[in-house]
């Protein structure tokens, strides 16, 4: 694809001096087949324009129809300003499941909890030890019932949609 008219990394951006940056990152993102989101306009703009080459490279290896995802890829790994907002999203979607997950595993030990609670209130040999060891863990699952709550209220941040536009 080095060779090819698509290539971004073997386009001479001197060849005619009438059309403008815009116009020309504007062709090849068609050619391309690419969306014309912002973050795709500074992505072939550094391609084609800017000191790394290596940035038209990866391009180039994504092939005649590079996929958003892979164009995404190369703007974070470059850290693109127009990328910067891919990482807060990712981020807070990160952070959202894994308190939903958190929760989860919490709820999970506690029923397992009650369960063994519900077991020792009706053991016939009853003493001190086993209503010492029964209070603790009626405190135990009422921390963990309040915490459980505050983690599900917390991961009721809403996913963001998985579609890739602007």
């Amino acid at each position: 694809m080095k060779n090819s008219q698509t290539s971004v990394s073997a386009y001479s951006i001197d060849d005619d001096e009438t059309e403008t940056e815009l116009e020309v990152i504007g062709r090849f993102m068609t050619r391309l087949k690419v969306k014309n989101l912002p973050r795709n306009y500074q992505l072939f703009y550094e391609a084609l324009y800017g000191q790394d080459r290596r940035l038209a490279e990866e391009i180039d290896a994504l092939g005649p129809l590079p996929s958003q995802s892979g164009l995404d890829e190369i703007g974070l790994k470059y850290r693109l300003v127009s990328h910067c907002g891919l990482v807060a999203r990712k981020s807070e979607s990160d952070a959202a499941e894994m308190l939903r997950e958190v929760a989860d595993q919490l709820a999970k030990g506690l029923m397992k909890k009650q369960r063994f609670a519900r077991e020792t209130e009706t053991a016939q040999h009853a003493n001190d030890a086993l209503d010492t060891l029964n209070a603790t863990l009626s405190n135990l699952m009422l921390y963990e019932t309040e915490l459980t709550e505050r983690l599900r209220n917390c991961a009721h941040v809403p996913k963001p949609s998985r579609s890739t536009g602007a």
